[in-house]
């Protein structure tokens, strides 16, 4: 394993990168700012899987001299870091400041730049923790590593939490390396991640092997994961629930979904696909699901008994048939003020009635999107949430597991909800118990987006979510990307309704897999792998291995000059 490493250290491609990092080690913010771009582009869409060696360049950046203000500069090289990463990963959150951009339009250079910036407050922490806990020995990349790790949960947690992009989300869901997420979550894969590409920034080929350990660990850690992935792609098997469910894309933008008159026309496409006779051979589908904030216009309006809507919308379902939609809602609490939710609504068809059996009200909210933070202090500068009526909505309780007439237990995830690892915080006492679910429903609103690289980020993140819990799960959304994901996070052939396609799809459902190594002991995991890491820090275990003469001899046998 050392004398491949040694070698292709020695090549000149190699060489000649060396020599470009030592002429820009005067110019840390350059590099700072092209490693944050370079870890951006790693992540999918765009999968440029080299460029996570971005990670090697910010530890470079974090080593060398930075004046007489260590602290600031320090600081500010990982905050520029941070904001290009961001930058490149979050442009499109201009796109839902454009939808009403007579309102909301000067919202958006800010929107696109005040994120990133916000976001890179977190790396800027970062690497002033790092550079004032690191020491000379090569094991300092294992540091980085688990700071880095402790800043993703951070920044994933604190403040309603915005885990977007994760390092270990890097990796294409449904992939081999992506498995790991079964065991350590999509944190912990974040963890080997950054331990994977920041090795390269130690090593110190003048010295052999003893100088090029952590870029060899590197290699068996990654190796070993694509390991672990293609045997558990291999060797795990799943059956089908037989439970067919239809999903509806009408293809419709946010913008054109709030013009006057468009509830008519597009509660005709939602009826029409809705009805469209299955394939030759298949049976009615059990439930139709329509995408988050399908209609516009709140629940209690379209159902009302005056509307024009509420015949249509009991009257559409086939008997014993089951409809999940993502609305909009009005509720009134315990002191009768009103107060707004963004739900999900389940009801059935029972011979000529229509019956509603609950609702999934929303929990994690997007801040500004959803919810206005310190709204007694923005609203009146003019910084309102992006609903349709002049207040926040509500979050509900914590995310859990809901049965709901005849459908099969699900773990309900509206929008944005999907990006976060263990809403359910819920630990299963086997892979049977019966409190646990058998798939995932993940209605979304990436009409926001627009056609922007966010659709396709948000499908990748949100199926980490099958991956982590061993759960199939349906994504609806009403222009792309709607998708059936098995529960080892790979997209069902023939399943997929692309971006600003119009149409349905009938999916069957998988079975679930057994509990995950993850779901089982959630975050405990994580917390075990930083815990272990910052244990080993003070040592470097193969330096103290290669002190003996035998493996010295080694040493110098595979000398680099």
């Amino acid at each position: 394993m050392i004398e491949p490493v040694l070698a292709i250290l020695r090549t000149p491609g190699a060489v000649k990168a060396r020599g470009l990092l030592s002429a820009l080690h005067k110019r840390p913010r350059i590099l700072a700012l092209a490693a944050g771009i370079l870890i951006g582009l790693a992540q999918p869409p765009f999968g440029f899987i080299p460029g996570l060696f971005g990670y090697a360049i910010l530890l470079f950046c974090l080593e060398q001299d930075l004046g007489k203000r260590p602290w600031r500069d320090t600081f500010f090289v990982g905050w520029l870091a941070g904001f290009a990463y961001f930058f490149v990963g979050c442009f499109w959150i201009a796109e839902a400041f454009l939808v009403d951009a007579k309102t909301y339009g000067w919202m958006a250079p800010f929107a696109a730049t005040l994120l990133p910036s916000g976001i890179g407050l977190f790396w800027g922490l970062f690497a002033m923790a790092y550079r004032r806990l690191r020491s000379g020995k090569a094991s300092r990349f294992i540091l980085f590593a688990v700071l880095f790790s402790l800043l993703e949960i951070t920044r994933g947690t604190i403040l309603s939490g915005f885990p977007w992009d994760p390092s270990g989300s890097t990796w294409r869901a449904g992939s081999a390396m992506s498995q790991m997420a079964a065991f350590v979550g999509v944190y912990g894969l974040g963890l080997i991640t950054v331990l994977i590409f920041a090795s390269p920034a130690v090593i110190r080929p003048r010295e052999g092997l003893r100088g090029v350990w952590p870029v060899a660990v590197a290699a068996v850690l990654w190796a070993g994961g694509i390991a672990i992935g293609e045997v558990r792609l291999a060797t795990t098997h799943f059956g089908s629930t037989g439970y067919t469910v239809r999903v509806v894309q009408p293809n419709v933008g946010q913008k054109a979904k709030w013009t006057v008159g468009a509830l008519d026309s597009l509660l005709a496409d939602y009826v029409s696909l809705s009805r469209a006779p299955p394939a030759p051979g298949r049976a009615r589908p059990a439930l139709i699901v329509w995408p988050e904030g399908a209609l516009p216009s709140m629940f209690e309006d379209v159902m009302s008994a005056d509307s024009w809507t509420a015949p249509i919308l009991t009257s559409f379902l086939d008997d014993k048939q089951a409809f999940i939609m993502g609305t909009s809602r009005t509720e009134h609490d315990a002191k009768g003020v009103a107060i707004y939710r963004n739900s999900m609504v389940a009801m059935h068809q029972d011979g000529q009635q229509t019956v509603i059996d609950g609702f999934y009200d929303k929990y994690k909210l997007v801040p500004f999107g959803e919810f206005t933070p310190f709204q007694d202090i923005l609203n009146p500068l003019g910084m309102k949430a992006l609903t349709h009526f002049d207040d926040s909505f509500t979050p509900g309780g914590r995310t859990k597991p809901v049965q709901f007439y005849t459908i099969p237990k699900f773990l309900p995830l509206i929008c944005y909800e999907g990006i976060f690892p263990s809403l359910d915080m819920d630990s299963y006492s086997s892979s049977d118990d019966p409190r646990r679910p058998s798939w995932i429903l993940n209605i979304s609103n990436d009409a926001w987006f627009g056609p922007t690289t966010g659709p396709r980020q948000h499908l990748n993140l949100a199926s980490y979510r099958a991956i982590e819990e061993g759960l199939p799960m349906v994504r609806s959304t009403p222009t792309g990307i709607s998708v059936l994901i098995d529960p080892l996070g790979r997209v069902v052939a023939g399943s997929r309704i692309d971006l600003n396609q119009k149409g349905f799809v009938d999916l069957t459902i998988p079975s679930r897999v057994g509990r995950t190594v993850y779901s089982t002991s959630r975050f405990g995991i994580v917390a075990f792998d930083v815990i272990f890491l910052l244990i080993l820090v003070p040592f470097d275990p193969l330096v103290l291995m290669i002190r003996k003469k035998p493996i010295r001899s080694l040493f110098r046998r595979g000398r680099v000059d």
